[in-house]
């Protein structure tokens, strides 16, 4: 830079600069606005929404990690006239929720007080402001999310029939990759967007056979009717990081699930066709694949500095 001011760490990091935004601390939710989302089912699906509002310019959201599960931030919504909607998702199935923090460069905030210092960069706008609590950020780390959301995927207990088994345990996540971020705050929160993403899919199928006369030599003397199921079983997964005492995973957390099904009827008399029935329903899966899993950041500040 020619001109302007800068100041570096220890480490020659950039700590202010005129010729970039600084976060700084603008609003802070204590509980979401609403429930998107609960089920305790496949390892525990929560979504919940926190609503913002005389905010004019991105926000960039922290989360508290209240529980031993797994968050991330999935969407920050632009609801205009400056109001904001920041979803966060979460496993487990407790009743805790986290608080959301947003952050924004200091010309979204209304500074109060005399005394500070204020850092304009080149069109004068402020790009550093002391008296809007600018962001400190502790540690941070690259993460990424393991290619399998669990080990395995098995059909036992699923029913093809119409889709009738809660099939939790063949989908709740089990697999992470495990990180080491040391020296954070007791109340560390946390700047994660979810851009992983998996979807596993398991299928049963049974088929039954009726024959209301004698069976001669393998065949019906009647009527007779074969019935066929299938049953596709399927969730959709986010990626998500848990904390434990400077011990970070990254794993996965389920948005979505449901379950497909199939039914087909075909009838014969004397082996000769008389039609058949057929019909679908439930709810069809997305691609069975796993996307995005390329390295991801996770950026920790201290909560406590802005409560």
């Amino acid at each position: 830079m020619s001109f302007g001011f800068l100041a570096l760490n220890s480490n020659n990091d950039v700590l202010i600069s005129s010729d970039t935004k600084n976060l700084h601390f603008l609003q802070k939710r204590t509980s979401p606005t609403t429930v998107a989302f609960t089920s305790n089912d496949y390892g525990g699906m929560r979504r919940f929404i926190y609503s913002f509002s005389n905010i004019n310019t991105v926000p960039v959201p922290f989360f508290s990690v209240p529980t031993a599960d797994y968050y991330a931030i999935s969407r920050v919504e632009d609801k205009g006239s400056n109001n904001w909607d920041i979803e966060i998702i979460r496993t487990g199935t407790s009743s805790s929720t986290p608080e959301v923090y947003l952050f924004a460069p200091p010309t979204a905030g209304s500074p109060s007080g005399n005394y500070g210092m204020v850092v304009f960069s080149a069109d004068g706008s402020s790009s550093f402001d002391s008296r809007l609590k600018p962001l400190a950020i502790t540690g941070g780390a690259s993460v990424s999310h393991p290619s399998n959301p669990r080990t395995s995927f098995s059909s036992t207990g699923l029913n093809a029939k119409y889709c009738p088994t809660n099939a939790s345990t063949t989908f709740a996540p089990t697999e992470y990759n495990s990180y080491t971020i040391s020296g954070q705050p007791s109340k560390p929160i946390f700047s994660f967007f979810s851009l992983a993403q998996a979807e596993r899919e398991v299928i049963v199928s049974e088929n039954e056979y009726e024959c209301d006369g004698a069976e001669v030599y393998g065949n019906c003397a009647g009527a007779s009717r074969t019935y066929y199921w299938t049953s596709k079983y399927w969730a959709f997964y986010r990626g998500g990081i848990r904390w434990s005492n400077g011990n970070l995973r990254a794993g996965w957390v389920v948005v979505e699930k449901g379950c497909n099904w199939t039914y087909y009827k075909d009838s014969e008399f004397l082996g000769i066709g008389t039609g058949g029935d057929s019909g679908s329903g439930g709810n069809w899966p997305y691609s069975n694949e796993t996307i995005n899993t390329t390295a991801n950041s996770v950026i920790v500040a201290n909560g406590a500095s802005y409560d």
